[in-house]
């Protein structure tokens, strides 16, 4: 379970930092139009935060429940401004950018309320 929540959440926050930073050099610098500009840095941020929040939830980081809210925090206002405020985005991004971060924030508090074993404690 750990291992796949961790890569899902590289790849999907890889996928997202890839999306804002395409809006970001094709819609906002590159045709000079302001609101492109402004989602796609938004968004390139929301998705860099959920992958390191992945590669510290593989690493098994100490920080990665400070890193997981921190995420949560950045990411559902961001996904709501480009989503609905000033829609930018599409709806799979819209579901995942503010409905990934929650349940992420659900499945970090499981993976860490679960009682560790012997051979772990070592």
């Amino acid at each position: 379970m750990h291992l796949l929540v961790s890569v899902l959440t590289i790849v999907i926050g890889a996928l997202l930092t890839a999306g804002g930073v395409q809006q970001l050099v094709f819609q906002g610098i590159i045709n000079s139009r302001l609101y492109p500009l402004v989602g796609g840095t938004l968004g390139a941020v929301a998705g860099a935060f959920l992958l390191s929040a992945g590669i510290a939830l593989f690493l098994k980081s100490a920080l990665t429940r400070e890193l997981v809210r921190a995420t949560a925090l950045v990411s559902i206002p961001v996904f709501v401004l480009i989503g609905f405020v000033r829609p930018l985005a599409g709806w799979p991004v819209k579901i995942v950018g503010i409905v990934y971060p929650i349940v992420l924030l659900v499945c970090i508090r499981k993976l860490t309320l679960q009682p560790t074993t012997r051979s772990e404690a070592k």
